[in-house]
């Protein structure tokens, strides 16, 4: 961590970077290292193609860049395992001096001139550790991007890789920000245009291995008809969660030259099956992009996925 906080303290022309299809882990780690960055007196900007409008009370999303043609020291590129992820509409990794990765992601690649890749059920948290070892006071506005991170990527601290740590993290946040608003904003609260998509997934919706893995779909056209984009989808794939005795949701969103594949599990390492497919993620939360048919595709998944629940269901005997 130290490498990394010295390279970060030599630039100052900094841009900020994530993925495509920013979550909540995404928007708020970055957000909160913006403001800790602007605390040093940093020159840094934020830029992102398409930031979900839902994290807008997060302090600084109104001062995101949809795109840039500045040239920076610096690229710090956030929650983003592979370079081909990086949500980089203007390219400005291909002129930036220096590239610094922080994430959480197991499958990364270590892409950057410098990494820090740390395994922790949310970037935020990774970030957040680095804010503290750089000894910069946490205020309300670091603190609210840094909470969205940690609730959206564990699911309300609901997913297995949560750790002592991340409670603590919780707590000290908890003293400057209130976390219960922050929560129904993150995670409770969706559009309408979101409930209407959200009936056409719970209508495709299917089951597979006796109860077990719920499949469901939604398509471009879908998406169009109900003005909801691919980021406005993201709530779709937990909802079969809720159902008893469901290990893995999968949600697919067809495109004319593509699926999209999130998984999500109780027990089962869906990050194990997307790699398969040159996707990856976390344990309990993966996903791929294929060019597949898509009932080949679908069959493929199925299998996989069928393959460890079973062995779950005979190891957990």
């Amino acid at each position: 961590m130290n490498n990394i906080i010295d390279k970060i303290l030599e630039g100052n022309n900094i841009v900020l970077l994530c993925h495509n299809n920013p979550d909540g882990d995404a928007i708020g780690s970055t957000l909160s290292i913006y403001h800790a960055l602007k605390k040093l007196g940093k020159e840094v900007e934020v830029v992102i193609e398409e930031p979900p409008k839902k994290f807008n009370y997060i302090k600084g999303f109104d001062e995101i860049k949809k795109e840039s043609t500045k040239k920076y020291d610096i690229a710090i590129i956030l929650d983003t395992a592979t370079k081909d992820r990086v949500n980089d509409p203007s390219n400005i990794i291909d002129k930036v001096g220096k590239i610094y990765v922080i994430d959480h992601h197991i499958s990364n690649t270590h892409y950057g001139d410098e990494n820090l890749v740390e395994e922790y059920p949310a970037c935020s948290q990774v970030v957040y550790n680095l804010i503290k070892k750089m000894n910069i006071d946490i205020d309300e506005d670091i603190a609210t991007a840094l909470i969205t991170g940690l609730l959206t990527d564990t699911g309300g601290f609901s997913h297995q890789d949560v750790l002592p740590s991340t409670f603590k993290m919780a707590e000290e946040l908890s003293k400057i920000v209130n976390i219960s608003n922050i929560y129904k904003k993150a995670l409770k609260t969706i559009t309408k245009n979101q409930f209407e998509i959200k009936k056409i997934a719970l209508d495709n919706l299917e089951f597979y291995n006796d109860g077990k893995i719920a499949f469901s779909y939604i398509t471009e056209e879908d998406m169009k008809k109900t003005n909801v984009d691919s980021n406005g989808c993201g709530i779709l794939v937990n909802i079969p969660l809720e159902i008893e005795n469901i290990e893995v949701s999968i949600l697919a969103r067809k495109y004319p030259n593509e699926t999209r594949i999130s998984l999500r599990s109780v027990h089962i390492n869906v990050n194990e099956i997307t790699s398969l497919f040159g996707g990856g993620g976390h344990i309990n939360a993966a996903g791929l992009i294929s060019t597949m048919p898509y009932e080949e595709l679908k069959e493929k998944i199925l299998k996989e996925v069928g393959k460890k629940v079973n062995e779950w269901n005979t190891s957990s005997k």
